[in-house]
């Protein structure tokens, strides 16, 4: 370059720049470049060419996390209106009795009566506030309006949230939730006013319980006795939802398996979308089912961990840890406040027989909402994964946190029916969008929902628990 400015210098056929020295033309060279740190200059320290340079902002906002499309059972579940915030609805168990129909001409046949019962479900609450200074709103924004954006990102906030509990949630362990399809399913089907009386004596049809306890992978065989399970329990389910890495580990299996003929064209990997066999249904794998893993790396909530003391075994009747499953086990705990979730505590451990609960004193400050519990693998005191939620009872109470029915990051897989008699999502609204009043200089709302899942005939959806 500097050979190039010394001949441009002392070149008399070029006008203008002839009479110059090379160091001038540098000058003038640097005067009309852009600095190459332009893009990590501070606005106020650009000099020469890049003050004169605007800045190119890409009018599309790039979306790094989940998006609305990723709900997916938001998008299936039947809305039904709810006028109050206690929904009552009726169910049938059965026609009538199981009586003999033929009957003596000149008789009458057997008088039988149909079975009916009422329950309930209770309207639970979520909602988020959105908040943006006034300013914001008088500037040209990038990206467009700037509560506009925030109206539509408090919305997939708050969807993706409830995507999530409309599975697991459970008002025995927070009062503020309502029971989501699993809870329900759980303590519906032990209820008599949900078990169908019909066929009764004809094999296990409608005695069977609607959840299978896996604790292994998910394969075809697993898809057929979900299938089975729910046509016994006359159920016609279509969609089953499963975690994304569960519907990839259960494909790939298929792909080893793939059979194809010379010369066909073929493409790499193979996704499994429906299982054909007693019952027909899609598949279909979301972000939103896939477990819970590991205790948070840094604190959400601004509370302390709790801290642990006197790890107990005693013998349980509900326990489900067998001779095999004995040995050492190694435990921690977060708390979850309004503000969120705590770091793990210190981990404590402690043997564990079969037959036995382990219960742990847990010491908290505050009012937290619940406990997440992580176990380690037997025999050792690292990586712990998630098994449950516990309600709290008192700090430095024994709390029952384990008896082996959830496996460390296991998985569950739901088969469910969408007919408004079988599942729907009972509100007493859309989502509500509520203006606060103003008491500074930002423009504050609440976006709301109110509403619940029902599961009004628990036996008709199929769960696979403790998949891996």
């Amino acid at each position: 370059m500097s050979d190039v400015l010394l001949n441009v210098a002392n070149d008399p056929s070029i006008v203008g720049f002839g009479s110059h020295s090379a160091k001038e033309v540098e000058e003038i060279q640097k005067a009309l470049s852009i600095s190459q740190n332009y893009g990590t200059t501070a606005p106020n320290a650009l000099v020469q060419g890049s003050a004169l340079s605007v800045e190119d902002l890409d009018r599309t906002l790039k979306l790094v996390t989940h998006g609305i499309e990723h709900l997916k059972l938001w998008k299936d579940i039947q809305k039904e209106r709810a006028s109050q915030t206690v929904s009552q609805y009726n169910v049938q168990n059965s026609y009538g009795q199981e009586v003999n129909p033929f009957f003596q001409m000149g008789q009458v046949p057997t008088q039988t009566d149909s079975n009916r019962a009422r329950d309930f479900i209770q309207v639970k609450y979520l909602g988020t506030q959105g908040h943006v200074l006034h300013d914001l709103t008088l500037i040209q924004a990038a990206h467009g309006p700037v509560i506009a954006n925030e109206v539509k990102n408090k919305t997939i906030e708050l969807l993706a949230r409830n995507e999530r509990f409309m599975f697991e949630a459970d008002s025995s362990i927070n009062a503020l939730e309502y029971d989501g399809i699993y809870t329900q399913v759980k303590n519906k089907e032990l209820d008599a006013k949900y078990k169908a009386t019909a066929f009764n004596g004809y094999s296990s049809v409608g005695q069977e319980s609607a959840i299978l306890d896996i604790r292994g992978a998910f394969d075809d065989e697993v898809a057929e006795d979900m299938a089975l399970r729910n046509v016994n329990n006359f159920g016609y389910a279509m969609d089953c939802y499963l975690g994304t890495d569960i519907h990839s580990s259960f494909s790939k299996a298929f792909y080893a398996k793939q059979r194809t003929l010379p010369g066909e064209a073929l493409t790499s990997g193979q996704r499994i979308k429906e299982h054909t066999g007693t019952l027909d249904f899609r598949f279909k794998p979301s972000l939103f089912n896939r477990p819970r893993k590991i205790p948070l790396p840094i604190a959400i909530s601004a509370s302390a961990a709790p801290t642990l003391a006197n790890l107990a075994s005693p013998v349980d009747a509900a326990s489900e840890f067998l001779a095999a499953d004995a040995g050492t086990y190694s435990y921690v705990i977060s708390a979850v406040y309004a503000d969120g979730e705590t770091v793990a505590s210190s981990q404590i451990s402690g043997a564990v027989a079969a037959g036995d609960k382990v219960t742990i004193e847990i010491t908290y400050t505050g009012t937290p909402l619940y406990f997440n519990i992580f176990r380690a693998p037997v025999g050792t005191t690292t990586g712990h994964e998630f098994i449950q939620r516990i309600a709290p009872i008192a700090s430095g109470a024994a709390h029952d946190v384990d008896f082996n029915s959830y496996l460390p990051g296991a998985a569950k897989a739901f088969l469910l029916m969408h007919d408004g008699d079988v599942l729907c999502w009972k509100q007493l609204g859309s989502m509500i969008k509520y203006d606060l009043a103003v008491t500074d200089t930002s423009y504050r709302w609440l976006q709301l929902l109110y509403g619940t899942p029902l599961v009004a005939a628990p036996k008709k959806l199929t769960i696979a628990k403790n998949l891996f």
